[in-house]
C-alpha cells in the first residue's frame, strides 16, 4: 500500500474553466478518504487526476514516493472501481476478474488463487461461472470490487461506485467496502455525492464545492464542527437550520424578532451573523430532557409532519423569513392548529460570519 499526495492539483480545460482549484491533500497509507460535495463540485475530476485519467494541469501528485503526474494509469499501481460495472457482457465472472492479471502474464496458478480468494471475500463463489447478464446488480457492482482486489495495488479509486444500486443494496455494499477496507488494510479514495456514505464510511473527509476543499475532517469532527455554512448545511440529513439575525450583547435576535437565543456567555462579536441548529437539537416544550439548556421558546405553524416510526420530521414556520426542521418524538403537536412551541439546546448552537460564511470560534 502507499501514501497518495495532492500538493496544489489544478485542473484547467482548454475553455478555460477551473473545475479543481489548489486541491491539497495526503492520504496516509492505509488510510479511507471520502470526497463529498454536490454535483460540479469537482471531486470526480480530482479522483480522475489521481488515477491518471485527466490531466493535471498544475501542481504535483505524489503516489508513495514517486511523482506520478506523467505517469500511465496503467503504471500507477491502482485499482479503479467505476459508477458503471464496466464488466465484459461476453466473459464469465472468473474471466471478469482475472482478466487484468491475464494482461500482466501472471502465471495461471496464481490468477485462480487471486480470484478464488477475492471471490470468497465477496460471496461470489458459487458464480464465478455466470455471465454479467445472469447476475444481480449487487454482484455485478461486487464483481467490480473483486476485478480490484485481485489487481493488489497500492492505491484503490472509487467514482460513486454504489449510485446504480437501490437502497437495499447500498446500505449493505457500503458495509462490504468497509469491511475490505478493514480487512486489507489499503490505502482508499471514495468518491460520492451521498453524505451518509461519507460520514458512515471515511476515516476523513474532503468536502469539495465549486472546486475548491472546504474542510477536511473526520466524521465527527466534521459534524460537530463545520468550518463555514456550506459544510454545516451539506453534512447532515435533515440539513441544518440556519437563520439570520444579530448579537446584541448577551443574546441572538433573528430579523423578526421571532427568534431569540441567548448566548450564555459565549464570546461572540456584535453585529450581523447566522444561527446554525440542526433538527435534532430542537425540541417541544416541555418534552426536553432536563439535563438540557433550552432557550426561551419560540412559536410556529407545523407545515408538514412526517412520521418515521421512531420520530416525526415536523416542518415549522416561524415568521416570513424562517422555516425550521425538527426532528422530534413520536408525540401530538401541541393543538390542533398546529401550533408547535419549540426550544433549542443552547450547547449545540452554531454561529457564522454573515458574510464570509465562516464559523465563529465555540
Amino acid at each position: 500500500m502507499a501514501r497518495v499526495t495532492l500538493d496544489k492539483l489544478r485542473k484547467v480545460y482548454d475553455n478555460g474553466y477551473e473545475a479543481v482549484h489548489d486541491v491539497s491533500l495526503d492520504v496516509d497509507d492505509g488510510e479511507f478518504v471520502v470526497l463529498v460535495g454536490p454535483s460540479g463540485c469537482g471531486k470526480s475530476t480530482t479522483l480522475r487526476m489521481v488515477a491518471g485519467l485527466e490531466s493535471i494541469s498544475s501542481g504535483t501528485l505524489r503516489i508513495g514516493e514517486r511523482v506520478v503526474n506523467d505517469v500511465a494509469p496503467k503504471d500507477r499501481d491502482i485499482a479503479m472501481v467505476f459508477q458503471n460495472y464496466a464488466l465484459y457482457p461476453h466473459m464469465d465472472v472468473f474471466d471478469n476478474m482475472a482478466f487484468g492479471l491475464k494482461l500482466r502474464k501472471v502465471p495461471k496458478a496464481e490468477i485462480r488463487e487471486r480470484v478464488e480468494a477475492a471471490a470468497a471475500t465477496l460471496g461470489l463463489g458459487g458464480v464465478l461461472d455466470r455471465k454479467p447478464k445472469a447476475l444481480s446488480g449487487g454482484q455485478r457492482q461486487r464483481v467490480a470490487l473483486g476485478r480490484a482486489i485481485v489487481r493488489n495495488p497500492a492505491v484503490f479509486l472509487f467514482d460513486e461506485p454504489l449510485s446504480n444500486l437501490d437502497a437495499k443494496l447500498r446500505v449493505q455494499t457500503r458495509t462490504e467496502i468497509s469491511k475490505l477496507h478493514r480487512d486489507l488494510g489499503a490505502t482508499m479514495m471514495y468518491v460520492t455525492h451521498d453524505q451518509v456514505e461519507a460520514m458512515t464510511m471515511g476515516d476523513r473527509i474532503v468536502v469539495l464545492h465549486d472546486g475548491f476543499v472546504q474542510q477536511v475532517a473526520p466524521p465527527l469532527e466534521l459534524y460537530d464542527r463545520p468550518a463555514n455554512v456550506f459544510v454545516a448545511g451539506f453534512i447532515g440529513s435533515p440539513a441544518m437550520n440556519f437563520v439570520q439575525g444579530t448579537i446584541d450583547g448577551s443574546q441572538f435576535r433573528s430579523a423578526y424578532g421571532s427568534v431569540i437565543v441567548g448566548l450564555n456567555g459565549r464570546p461572540a462579536p456584535e453585529g450581523n451573523v447566522t444561527l446554525g441548529v440542526r433538527p435534532e437539537d430542537l425540541y417541544m416544550e416541555g418534552n426536553a430532557p432536563s439535563t438540557k439548556r433550552l432557550s426561551d421558546p419560540f412559536v410556529g405553524t407545523v407545515e408538514v409532519e412526517e412520521p418515521m416510526g421512531n420520530e416525526v420530521v415536523a416542518y415549522v414556520r416561524v415568521d416570513a423569513d424562517n422555516r425550521f426542521v425538527a426532528r422530534l418524538e413520536p408525540q401530538p403537536i401541541d393543538d390542533r392548529e398546529g401550533a408547535a412551541r419549540l426550544r433549542i439546546d443552547l450547547d449545540k448552537i452554531h454561529l457564522f460570519d454573515a458574510e464570509t460564511g465562516r464559523a465563529l470560534a465555540a
